[in-house]
């Protein structure tokens, strides 16, 4: 896991890859929260991002998460948004994918409680367990954006 926030990028110490994904003048803070809602592809299934406004709730009603083919660069655009966050999965093929690589563990792993505010970012890594979307006192709406980025497509990157 790795926390940061859009207007210290390089004191984050991102991946090459992560570090110029992010650096892209089209995925400013500014220039995101100037989209709409939706999925947006920059190389197709490897490598895309989703813009949402959603309301959180207390942590006890979400669901703790992990991937094993993406990481996740969760960002809060708007708001606050709690999120729990845990270690890494000793061994996450017990668990089943309810949707494409999107699984749910009841496992109380992901304890730990971060908050992220406008630019805020959390990468997470496959198997790294987090619970989003949690509210911070009351429920509220976040705007955010979660890219998706393939693990094999990072490896393989000649982004530099």
């Amino acid at each position: 896991m790795i926390f940061g926030n859009s207007a210290f990028l390089s004191q984050a110490m991102l991946p090459a890859a992560l570090q110029h994904l992010l650096s892209r003048p089209e995925l400013s803070l500014a220039a995101l929260n100037a989209q709409a809602d939706g999925r947006y592809e920059l190389e197709g299934s490897n490598l895309f991002y989703m813009i949402s406004t959603c309301e959180t709730k207390p942590a006890a009603e979400q669901r703790t998460e992990f991937h094993q083919q993406y990481l996740d660069i969760q960002m809060v655009l708007k708001g606050v948004e709690g999120m729990a966050v845990g270690p890494q999965l000793t061994d996450p093929s017990q668990y089943q994918a309810e949707k494409p690589d999107l699984y749910f563990t009841r496992d109380l792993t992901a304890e730990n409680q971060m908050n992220l505010k406008a630019g805020d970012f959390v990468v997470f890594y496959p198997g790294e367990v987090h619970r989003p979307l949690c509210c911070v006192g009351a429920p509220a709406t976040v705007r955010k954006v979660v890219f998706k980025v393939d693990k094999t497509w990072l490896a393989q990157s000649t982004w530099l």
